[in-house]
């Protein structure tokens, strides 16, 4: 006579592997999964500031990149916006591009507030006191003085471990 199934030792030792295995994987994921975030996270700002040079070359605006910005009732880490009256300030109407919490999308990583006079940041204020950046219709950098602008993103996560988004004078932008 032939049975069809498993029997009850076959899935306890099945479970019992299953279990082994993944008491040994969940302790290696988690010590990965920060610097992922972090690396995620990094390459998201890099992009994000790639897509403000390419938007202001496009529309033949000034795409201005503004820290610590609150729209409405929330306050994002970052705003992309056309600045339509270049003031380096986000108006009600502007354009926004793109805008990013990272407590959303990145559990773990937030400016690394040891670096950058305390808030993780190296760029200039606005006249509202918020760093921002401008990249202006020719891919240069704009800072809120008028002169060329330059700075540096300064990121963190829940290890320690940290990086950094740095835009040059000129409109080059590298990860370190």
């Amino acid at each position: 006579m032939k049975k069809n199934g498993f029997t009850l030792i076959e899935l306890l030792v099945t479970f019992v592997i299953l279990g082994i295995v993944t008491a040994i994987a969940v302790p290696g994921f988690s010590r990965w999964l920060p610097g992922y975030r972090l690396k995620s996270a990094s390459r998201d700002v890099f992009s994000n500031f790639q897509l403000a040079k390419m938007t202001a070359v496009r529309s033949r605006c000034n795409c201005t990149i503004s820290f610590n910005l609150a729209i409405g009732a929330t306050t994002y880490d970052y705003v992309v916006y056309e600045d339509s009256d270049n003031d380096l300030e986000y108006d009600a109407g502007e354009n926004v591009v793109t805008k990013v919490l990272f407590s959303e999308r990145y559990e773990g990583i937030s400016f690394d507030t040891s670096q950058g006079g305390g808030d993780g940041l190296t760029f200039a204020n606005n006249d509202n006191g918020l760093p921002s950046i401008a990249f202006i219709p020719t891919g240069f950098t704009r800072s809120n003085s008028g002169g060329f602008g330059a700075g540096t993103v300064f990121l963190a996560n829940s290890k320690g471990t940290s990086t950094k988004v740095v835009i040059s004078s000129v409109g080059n932008i590298r990860i370190e």
